[in-house]
């Protein structure tokens, strides 16, 4: 309980420090709650759009951070970048799970972005999605399970092979002793994830910062300005249920069935072979979570319409809050997802 605490305790500071200190806050794009699961504490948000905002985006973000890296400040914000474009934006909020919560599983994540979906649109209408890390993984697993609902798909950095044990990146999760963390905590908490994984930034620091791309990311203004809307994101971290991360963890970090197609949530397998919608997959160069090879895997089991790949040369979360990202990157995925009235 302590740890549920901590976690709305820091959440409330920040957003108390942003009232008198304008260069921390984030989100601000206009948008509210048009739908609230209770229980689990999700809730789908509904951006303010334009009159001519017509064709839909719902967008499934990660499950480990905060999703306000998608809209973090005025001029580097996915979500704005969408509406400029003439999308109508919902996203999913998976909130901060408490103790009570921990037994959250994956079906209870890919449900809620089926209720999402009915929420959205009409029956028999199809709407484009965009997920983001583990949001991605999730987006797989309801696309392979409802095809017929999923208009385009952008996928963002997610990760779909874990079979090279000896990557630093998919090591960790195979040394982790996830049923241990969870029957200490409960929850595993946020600021454990964000340890391993400044750790593995560390790690492929020096070997990244030999290109002058990854250089030039962290060295523009716009890095600097946004530090510390960064670091506050990197602080805010909601726990993980812990049903979820040990089946995260263990069937794929240590038994690789997602692009075996083996993975089950409830009694239903996760086969990728049924996905048809187009697919845009989205990775970056030099992501120090995410290796190329695991996120472009997908290609090799994918049988829809159409898939394309985009490695830009980015960080990890250079994706969403890189300026370069912002020049060359997303006018592309707009145009890309705007095929659509075409298909």
């Amino acid at each position: 309980m302590v740890l549920d605490h901590i976690q709305i305790m820091r959440h409330n500071f920040f957003s108390v420090l942003e009232s008198v200190y304008p260069p921390i806050s984030v989100g601000k794009t206009p948008n509210k709650v048009v739908d609230e699961d209770m229980q689990l504490n999700f809730k789908l948000l509904r951006y303010v759009k334009h009159k001519d905002n017509k064709r839909i985006l719902l967008i499934i973000p990660h499950i480990i951070n905060r999703p306000y890296i998608l809209d973090l400040n005025e001029d580097v914000s996915v979500i704005k970048e969408f509406i400029e474009h003439g999308f109508s934006v919902y996203m999913i909020d998976w909130g901060y799970p408490t103790m009570e919560q921990r037994n959250i599983s994956f079906s209870d994540y890919v449900q809620y972005l089926d209720r999402s979906m009915d929420f959205i649109c009409k029956e028999g209408e199809r709407v484009s999605v965009l997920g983001y890390c583990t949001g991605g993984i999730i987006s797989l697993m309801y696309a392979s399970l409802h095809p017929e609902k999923v208009e385009r798909f952008v996928l963002l950095a997610t990760p779909v092979d874990f079979s090279r044990w000896y990557d630093v990146r998919i090591l960790w999760g195979n040394i982790f002793d996830v049923r241990s963390i969870v029957s200490l905590f409960g929850n595993v908490p946020g600021e454990l994830i964000t340890l391993f994984g400044r750790n593995l930034f560390m790690f492929y620091l020096p070997y990244f910062s030999m290109s002058a791309q990854f250089d030039k990311e962290f060295l523009n203004r716009e890095s600097w300005r946004d530090a510390l809307r960064i670091n506050r994101w990197f602080i805010d971290t909601p726990m993980i249920p812990g049903s979820t991360y040990i089946q995260f963890i263990e069937d794929c970090y240590q038994r690789n069935l997602l692009i075996n197609n083996k993975m089950k949530i409830d009694a239903q397998t996760i086969d990728l072979r049924k996905i048809r919608a187009p697919l845009l997959n989205i990775l970056a160069k030099y992501d120090h979570i995410v290796p190329l090879y695991s996120g472009s895997a997908l290609k090799d089991v994918y049988s829809g319409k159409s898939y394309e790949e985009i490695v830009f040369p980015s960080s990890h979360i250079g994706l969403s809050v890189g300026r370069e990202a912002h020049l060359n990157l997303w006018p592309r995925v707009c145009e890309w997802l705007g095929q659509a009235e075409q298909d």
